[in-house]
């Protein structure tokens, strides 16, 4: 590279700026000249037009006035006497006459033709009348016109010469006696504008129909235009004009434009204009033919001034540039001839260089910057060449750690639990860690090369891999990820989760594709068990209440489109609690188990069969007449009481009631007939269990389901219509007398404005379903209530009662997430309150639910306490934080000493499992103070606080509700 610096030629920069500046005034002269140039003839041009287009309007003016006259002149001839009289004369005797007044019109108006006509179109008298063909046929034509109209005529034709007509009507008192014709020569009207303008001009007419000669123009006959020049001033020079002009090939049409044409050493430009008023096979052309020559050289004398100012300026400027460029880049290059020698390291001797070639003045320049800027670079590269010397003892220790950084990665690639591979362009891997070796079962020498999609299992999307992989590597996508099963070398698949990135072109030409692998296989598995869960029964592996109910709705739709009728057979088990109470919970779940394996031998392959919850079926019969479905409900019953359950030496004999509707005799809705089964199951166990039942139209229970229908509709208006009204009663801490948090009571408003209470709808909504609606809309509105006071500046804690269809409600965990994520609500404010008989009835699923609630940061507490027999079993099973002592226990706790023993036995059981207590229906001072005795921790009741709307919370605040 230096050898080839110094064999380069040095070119000055104060030459490189003289002789781009000259470049640069060259350029901007020539334009500011040519521009000029242009500007002149532009201007010549606009003002030729101008006058020309004058010209042609007063020559045809001219022309138009000179017609105008002639008809005047024409119809004052025609109306005199003397031209009636002789227009009915014979031709005798009219020589004399018609001469004389012939005379007397061509000496005074210039007309050189006349002829009187009489009206049989014979000529009566002429003088000097147009030989030529085709203007005695025109006259011949107008002659007609004329006694036909009684109108005068005019019109212009040429022949040798050009005439102006004008035909005038001889009126008698008979009529039209005859015409008179008045022929005037159009080389007058020339003559006059070129004595008055001064413009050389002429008049070319265009005579297609004349014979065309080829050969040298004679005369004013111009053979190539087929033309005749009628009058033209200046007759001998612009005929010579005109006839070179043809001879350089210009047609008649060309000259509608300037044309130019030199003679004697003078410029003359030739334009032709149309002109009017001539007869209909030729056209007529003004010609104009001007000297232009002084306008010309004043141009080109313009012009030369322009480059001659322009190269003068030129030249002073590139003087002035260079006297002011030269001493300052003589400076500029001896301080270009010390700078490579910073390269080599000699700062010193550079800096005392430049130090002595300065100079003093006052006013400093860019080449004293570019000093300055070289001593300081000078000792800035001293400073970096010490720094340079210390970064490269300190990049030989840095390579030694990058290198055990290295080794470092490479044993986390080896060890990863996780499969690493590369791939390259074509897919073939290049590079795979151990744990690859280990899950494929491959060796690694047997991976590498191998084409990578030919280890993704086929008919799980890896048909496409292929092509999701070349999007990564002609740079599409950077990123991909997916699931893919994998075979491995034993025949097994495993699931993996992919996640494919491109890599940059910086890591070599050969790896394209870096694929990391997660083993997911066991994850997929619990997924699967996740679906499965969500539509059938855990114990017993029958369908789930949510699940059986899609099914009936589409069994009752079915029936309904098709018309045939179906059954659903609605049971549960008599002795169930009875074998829980005595056996425990594992017993009954194994009587569940063992009886629902049965069942598919007395149902057939298309009955659907399902757990509802805690001991109840359901079975759905298609296709089934009432003797079909009556029985099969007794076949169930004979199979239920025939099961011997034997468990730890006992045996238990049980039973079943069943109820059936029919559908879609007994409704078409999913809610509806399993309320009507469920009523007539409990018309069995009201008769004595163990049966069957349908209820009928005259049953009484019929009006049982009448009542459950209207209530049933009245919950769905009121969910509608937003009738459901939340009351809250105040728990009062014993020890401080305050409120400690309120409960929220539910209540609904009638269509009469009455306050209805929950033990009028409540079982309903329970066996309905609609009861999830309300759990969800209680929680709704409470949260808003809450978020809304906390905006406020008042923080209260609610409680809320959660039934036991809660528990089997797959969305309301995620619901109550989504309420609390909206309001940004504390979940320590939420205190969710279950009652012991929705806990049992299916205590996996409320522990679940109830775990995960806490996981939020909800807190529990379990209603009715003291009144089953699981009451404490559930203080150990169940994550509660409070429980409220049920007021059977509280109402006459100050007059009975078995209910003080109870109480005081269950505030010592709650305080040993850590849980607080709350006593239910305190009604008066003295069962106050008994609670505070036994340390009972909180009292609800009308003694403490009657219900009130929750919107007094508001009130109390000084607000308004939401």
């Amino acid at each position: 590279m230096r050898e080839r610096t110094e064999t380069n030629r040095f070119f000055s920069l104060k030459w490189k700026a003289m002789l781009l500046t000259s470049i640069v005034l060259l350029a901007m002269t020539g334009s500011f000249a040519l521009f000029d140039h242009f500007e002149l003839r532009k201007q010549f041009v606009e003002r030729r037009e101008d006058l020309q287009g004058q010209y042609v309007r007063q020559v045809q003016g001219l022309l138009d006035q000179a017609n105008h006259r002639l008809v005047q002149l024409g119809t004052t001839v025609a109306s005199l006497p003397t031209i009636q009289n002789l227009a009915r004369q014979e031709k005798k005797g009219l020589a004399e006459v018609f001469g004389h007044l012939s005379a007397t019109l061509a000496l005074n108006l210039g007309v050189e033709h006349i002829a009187l006509v009489s009206r049989g179109g014979e000529i009566v008298a002429s003088h000097i009348m147009d030989d030529d063909a085709e203007g005695q046929r025109m006259l011949a034509e107008r002659v007609d016109q004329v006694l036909k109209n009684e109108t005068p005529q005019q019109f212009i034709h040429c022949g040798d010469t050009c005439l102006q007509y004008a035909i005038a009507p001889v009126l008698g008192s008979e009529g039209v006696i005859g015409v008179l014709i008045l022929g005037a020569s159009l080389a007058d009207v020339i003559t006059d504008f070129h004595r008055v303008s001064g413009t050389d001009v002429g008049l070319i007419v265009e005579q297609p129909d004349l014979p065309r000669h080829e050969g040298s123009i004679t005369g004013r006959w111009f053979p190539k235009w087929h033309a005749n020049i009628v009058a033209l001033t200046n007759a001998q020079r612009n005929l010579l004009l005109l006839n070179r002009i043809a001879d350089r090939g210009v047609v008649l049409n060309d000259l509608l434009r300037p044309v130019r044409a030199v003679a004697d050493d003078r410029e003359y430009e030739i334009r032709i204009f149309p002109l009017t008023g001539f007869g209909e096979r030729q056209r007529a052309f003004l010609t104009v033919i001007a000297d232009i020559s002084e306008a010309m050289a004043r141009i080109r004398s313009a012009t030369h001034r322009s480059i001659s100012l322009g190269i003068a300026g030129l030249l002073i400027a590139e003087i002035f540039l260079l006297g002011i460029l030269w001493a300052p880049m003589s400076r500029l290059r001896r301080a270009t001839e010390n700078l490579p020698q910073l390269a080599e390291g000699a700062f010193a001797t550079v800096r005392a260089a430049i130090a002595g070639s300065r100079r003093k003045h006052h006013l400093r320049d860019e080449v004293d910057i570019l000093n300055e800027t070289a001593i300081a670079l000078s000792h800035q590269l001293e400073t970096l060449s010490h720094e340079v010397a210390q970064r490269t003892r300190d990049l030989s220790e840095r390579m030694k750690e990058v290198t055990r950084e290295r080794n470092f990665v490479a044993h986390i690639f080896d060890t990863a639990q996780a499969v690493i591979l590369t791939q390259d362009r074509h897919n073939r891997i290049l590079m795979v860690n151990r744990y690859g070796e280990s899950l494929t079962g491959y060796r690694r020498a047997e991976l590498i090369g191998l084409p990578f999609t030919d280890l993704l299992a086929k008919g799980v999307g890896g048909s496409d891999a292929g092509e999701r992989l070349a999007e990564l590597v002609s740079g599409k996508r950077w990123h991909l990820e997916e699931e893919r099963d994998l075979y491995c070398k034993d025949g097994n698949v495993v699931n993996i989760f992919w996640q494919h990135s491109r890599l940059g072109e910086d890591v070599g030409d050969e790896a394209a594709v870096l694929s990391v692998g997660m083993d997911i296989t066991a994850r997929k598995r619990a997924e699967l068990r996740l679906t499965w869960l969500a539509d059938h029964d855990p114990l017993t592996g029958l369908f789930n209440r949510r699940r059986f109910e899609e099914e009936l709705e589409l069994a009752i739709a079915s029936a309904t489109r098709y018309r045939h009728s179906g059954a659903l057979l609605f049971f549960d088990l008599d002795q169930f609690k009875y074998v829980n109470d005595t056996s425990g919970h594992a017993a009954g779940d194994q009587l569940l188990l063992t009886l629902s394996q049965s069942f598919s031998a007395v149902l057939r392959e298309v009955d659907v069969i399902g757990r509802l919850g805690g001991d109840e079926f359901g079975v759905i019969l298609l296709r089934a007449t009432v003797d079909e479905a009556i029985r099969v409900a007794k076949k169930i019953l004979t199979h239920v009481q025939e099961t011997e359950f034997s468990i730890e030496g006992r045996t238990y004999k049980i039973s079943a009631s069943l109820g059936i509707a029919l559908f879609p005799d007994h409704g078409s809705e999913v809610q509806d007939l399993l309320a009507r089964a469920d009523l007539a199951m409990y018309q069995v166990k009201e008769t004595g269990r163990g049966g069957w039942h349908i209820l009928s139209s005259d049953d009484p229970s019929h009006r049982l389901m009448q009542e459950y229908v209207t209530w049933k509709r009245r919950i769905e208006s009121a969910l509608t219509d937003d009738r459901f009204l939340l009351y809250i009663q105040p728990i009062v801490d014993i020890s401080h007398r305050s409120a400690s948090h309120y409960e929220v009571l539910l209540r609904m408003r009638g269509d009469d404005g009455s306050v209805i209470g929950p033990f009028h709808f409540i079982e309903v909504a329970e066996r309905s379903g609609l009861i999830r609606q309300i759990d969800r809309m209680v929680m709704a509105k409470g949260i808003h209530y809450l978020a809304d006071l906390r905006d406020r500046g008042q923080k209260v804690t609610l409680t809320l009662n959660l039934s036991a269809h809660a528990f089997r409600d797959n969305e309301l965990l995620t619901h109550l997430g989504e309420l609390l994520r909206q309001t940004r609500l504390d979940p320590q404010q939420l205190i969710f309150e279950v009652t012991e008989t929705s806990a049992l009835a299916d205590l996996g699923a409320a522990r679940r639910l109830m775990e995960a609630i806490r996981d939020i940061g909800c807190q529990f507490a379990l209603d009715d306490f003291g009144t089953g027999f699981s009451s404490f079993y559930y203080l150990k099973e169940l994550p509660f934080d409070f429980i409220k002592i049920d007021g059977s226990f509280i109402r006459n706790l100050a007059d009975r000493d078995d209910d003080q023993v109870l109480v005081k036995a269950m505030a010592e059981i709650a305080r040993a499992y850590r849980k607080k207590t709350i006593a239910e229906q305190v009604e008066d001072q003295r069962t106050l103070d008994l609670l505070a005795e036994y340390g009972i921790d909180y009292a609800q009741g009308y003694f403490t606080g009657v219900p009130q709307p929750i919107t007094d919370l508001f009130e109390t605040a000084g607000t308004k509700p939401p």
